[in-house]
């Protein structure tokens, strides 16, 4: 198969390159036919890997003649290796055709003064002749010859030193030692001719003695004398040439040296000692010098190093000079240690240079207090001993002793007695318990010792401050509770009644205990039953010397609250106000307070507030320089205390206001003949005013049965039938600000009767932030059918509405009852805080013609429509 394609391939060369002018016999053929034997002979030189010219005239020898066919051939092969055919084409656009080892790097160059064939990526066995034949159309062939020598650089070099065998040296030689010989050898393997090894140090010949190890390797030896310091970072290099042609290959590599320093010397005035305080850092200086590499220093205190954790180093190299800068804060176990620099060269660890200085440490006092007794043991009575024990450089100058912070003097009477370092007490009692510290002082400072707790055991005493006075009715149930201050907790409580009748022990089943306190279920069944209760508390000590006495009385109603104070100050916007009182007297029941707010020109009561646990209101929506009446009340379950009324007016929004009222009460008193005569001036109004007020009462009752509609705040869009007074519901001011633009004109019949479905479908959509806003005083009150709207429950919801009108006066009745209810018992559950927040709505007066256009309109509407 191979030969038929072989013979395929010299048919079609034969084919295509022999035309009759040079294939068929001819009186000019006689020079092509003695062969190229004694044509031109030219030598040229490549680099392996290079490019070449292999030169070939191609210009016709006379002029007019044109240049045909170029032929390349090598001289062992007969076919041509490269080929360009112009026969009927130009030079310049002739079919070129390479054999396979030519193709993509043998290029014809025909540019008058560079003609020939270009070798691009030349090998080694490129070498050797080449033919050139050029074929003319009217002038004889032109046969010439080329000799190819191609130089083959060096393949590699080796550096190896005989005193690191088997690893070759790259860049630096060593690092050695001073006074060591190195032999260095630089192999070199390849390379035709054969190339030529020497060696130098910068422009100077060290040796040029090759020896030939085989065919392909070449290597010398260079052996130096004993190193010295001046050797370090000589530059030795290793070269191979073998033609001018080929850059010399050579490889340096540069001496290196390790050697000891010559010195370590701390950097300190004081040679023997050095003085230091405790916590205060101090830079302590070692040098080392003529180190190679740069000496690491290292340091050590008492022989042992101290840990990387511990130090604060810095440090710093110039040359052959290492320095490192100890920031050493000192401890007071350093004190009398020896603090030691060690330096060496990290190529020769083992030789070393040291200097060393002992530490003085100032340090303040070591303070700790010991208790001969075991603190778990002490009881009153007990006798104790507490000793400080010190430890400081300077000693120190003073100890003072502390009792839960408080300093201890000698004092017989308490028989307590403290010395330097010694505390004696005797007869402790349940006042000894607390927290024991020792201060000693020196020139350093002053440290306090941990706190020692002493736990003295204690009889059960009562507790302050608890309510001592309960009132009762006959045939009602109290629940009275005992607290004591106990140490271990007591075990056992009794209790007992004093009463006319004697002291009489109660029941154990009446009673119930929990840790430090007792409660105990009484009732008086008659008048002689009232008296006092008794409370005995036992622990691991032993019983209550002395019982809790718990007044049991007749319940009454409470005091009047004093000191009140309205205040604002400038920093509050002026519509605000902070109201805050003294609680009097309980009554011996639960009280709570009572806010009402009032305009003081119409006595209208704009808003109330129950159930407030302290009597501090914060207030809102007040107007400018309108005059307010502020009520306060106590009230328990037997009633409610006198009233205490402030009167308040809004300043400016930049002045602060404040008015005091301490004395209300007796101000009333000594005003009273005036309020008298003011009474009855008003009396004859009311008759007045009552009447006209009970008939629009009545008529606005009957056309709200007709009617009955359901009210609400949380609307997307306010309704037209909503009532003119403003509610505010969890501090959605939307609302309040859109029922400020009701239109009266625009209320129409139609409108009317969408209301209430309108209601129902938007109740339950607020959403706004809850907080302690609270509803207003229903202000028509006269309208049974229109109860107050509900504030925000505790997931701030508007809840749904507690009333409904009907055309019956006894659900309207009922309704409204349930409307009282659950607005009572909002308000009892938004009292969690101290401080309650009352909104006001400072326009609700701007609203009654819109109301009266709204009710009149409801007149008007048809029977069929109500609910």
């Amino acid at each position: 198969m191979m030969r038929a394609r072989v013979w395929w391939q010299t048919l079609v060369m034969v084919t295509v390159l022999c035309p009759s002018v040079w294939c068929l016999p001819s009186d000019d053929d006689s020079y092509g036919s003695r062969g190229f034997e004694d044509s031109p002979l030219t030598e040229v030189r490549a680099v392996e890997g290079g490019r070449v010219l292999l030169p070939c005239d191609l210009d016709p020898p006379t002029p007019g003649d044109t240049t045909l066919l170029v032929l390349f051939f090598r001289f062992d092969s007969v076919f041509p290796i490269y080929s360009l055919d112009a026969r009927g084409l130009a030079l310049l656009q002739g079919k070129q055709q390479a054999s396979k080892p030519f193709q993509q790097r043998a290029y014809l160059k025909v540019s008058r003064g560079q003609q020939g064939l270009l070798l691009e990526k030349v090998h080694s066995e490129d070498k050797g002749e080449y033919r050139c034949r050029v074929d003319f159309r009217g002038s004889p062939t032109r046969n010439s010859r080329v000799m190819l020598n191609v130089m083959v650089p060096p393949r590699s070099m080796t550096i190896t030193s005989d005193l690191d065998p088997g690893r070759e040296v790259k860049t630096v030689a060593g690092p050695y030692t001073e006074g060591v010989e190195v032999t260095l050898a630089c192999q070199v393997r390849g390379g035709d001719p054969r190339p030529k090894v020497t060696w130098w140090h910068e422009w100077s010949l060290l040796d040029n003695t090759s020896e030939v190890n085989t065919s392909h390797v070449v290597k010398n030896m260079l052996t130096l004398p004993p190193l010295t310091r001046a050797d370090l970072n000589k530059t030795l290099t290793c070269q191979a040439t073998n033609s001018e042609l080929i850059i010399p290959m050579s490889a340096s590599v540069v001496v290196d040296m390790h050697y000891p320093p010559r010195s370590v010397k701390l950097l300190e005035e004081s040679e023997e000692e050095l003085t230091l305080s405790e916590g205060r850092s101090r830079p302590i200086v070692c040098e080392a010098k003529g180190s190679r590499p740069p000496a690491r220093l290292l340091w050590l205190s008492d022989g042992q190093q101290i840990p990387t954790q511990l130090l604060n180093v810095e440090e710093e190299v110039e040359g052959e000079v290492s320095r490192s800068i100890l920031h050493f804060s000192s401890r007071a176990s350093d004190d009398g240690a020896i603090l030691t620099c060690r330096g060496f060269s990290p190529g020769l660890p083992k030789i070393v240079l040291e200097d060393s200085v002992q530490l003085s440490v100032f340090y303040k006092p070591r303070v700790e207090i010991d208790l001969e007794l075991d603190s778990e043991d002490l009881e009153e009575g007990d006798d104790v001993t507490l000793e400080c024990l010190l430890n400081a450089n300077p000693p120190a100058t003073s100890v003072e002793w502390e009792h839960n912070g408080i300093p201890l003097k000698n004092n017989t009477f308490l028989g307590t007695r403290a010395s330097r370092t010694t505390l004696w007490m005797k007869n402790i009692t349940k006042g000894s318990s607390g927290v024991y510290t020792c201060a000693a002082t020196n020139d350093e400072g002053t440290t306090t010792s941990s706190p020692l707790q002493l736990d003295v055991k204690f009889l059960p005493t009562c507790a302050e401050d608890q309510h001592t006075s309960y009132g009762v009715g006959t045939m009602e149930e109290i629940l009275v509770s005992c607290h004591v201050d106990s140490n271990p907790a007591p075990i056992d409580f009794r209790w007992a009644m004093n009463t006319s009748k004697g002291v009489m022990q109660l029941p154990l089943n009446l009673t119930s205990n929990s840790g430090r306190s007792s409660v105990v279920r009484y009732t008086p069944f008659s008048q002689l039953d009232f008296g006092e209760l008794l409370c005995w508390a036992v622990n691991e000590v032993g019983r209550q010397r002395e019982p809790c006495v718990f007044q049991v009385v007749a319940a009454a109603k409470p005091e009047a609250v004093s000191s009140c104070v309205a205040e604002r100050n400038a920093t509050m916007p002026a519509s605000y106000v902070i109201l805050s009182c003294v609680p009097g007297w309980d009554g011996g029941l639960n009280q709570s307070f009572i806010l009402e707010v009032r305009q003081e020109a119409k006595e209208e009561l704009l808003e109330d507030f129950r159930h407030a646990p302290e009597p501090q209101f914060f207030v809102r929506g007040l107007l400018k320089d309108v005059h307010y009446l502020l009520t306060i009340r106590a009230e328990n379950a037997r009633g409610l205390s006198p009233p205490i009324t402030l009167s308040y007016c809004v300043k400016g929004a930049s002045e602060a206001n404040t008015l005091l009222v301490s004395h209300a009460r007796n101000t009333l008193l000594v005003l009273m003949p005036f309020v008298v005569l003011l009474m009855g001036v008003l009396l004859v109004l009311t008759v007045y005013v009552g009447v006209g007020v009970l008939r629009a009462s009545k008529e606005r009752r009957k056309r709200c049965q007709k009617e009955g509609l359901y009210y609400s705040t949380a609307l997307k869009v306010p309704p037209e039938c909503h009532d003119a007074h403003a509610i505010v519901c969890g501090n959605n001011d939307y609302d309040k600000e859109e029922l400020m633009k009701l239109p009266v004109e625009s209320i129409t019949p139609s409108a009317a009767l969408e209301c209430q479905d309108y209601l129902l479908n938007n109740y339950g959509n607020l959403t706004g932030s809850l907080e302690t806003d609270l509803l207003l005083k229903e202000k028509l009150a006269s309208l049974a059918c229109l109860p107050p709207l509900p504030s925000s429950d505790s997931i701030g919801r508007c809840p749904t509405p507690s009333s409904i009108c009907t055309t019956s006066s006894k659900s309207s009745s009922k309704s409204h009852s349930s409307s009282k209810s659950a607005t009572s018992s909002l308000r009892s559950a938004s009292t969690n805080n101290s401080s309650v927040t009352v909104a006001l709505n400072p326009e609700y007066l701007n609203k009654r013609s819109a109301a009266e256009a709204l009710y009149a309109l409801v007149a008007r509407l048809p029977q069929e429509s109500a609910v």
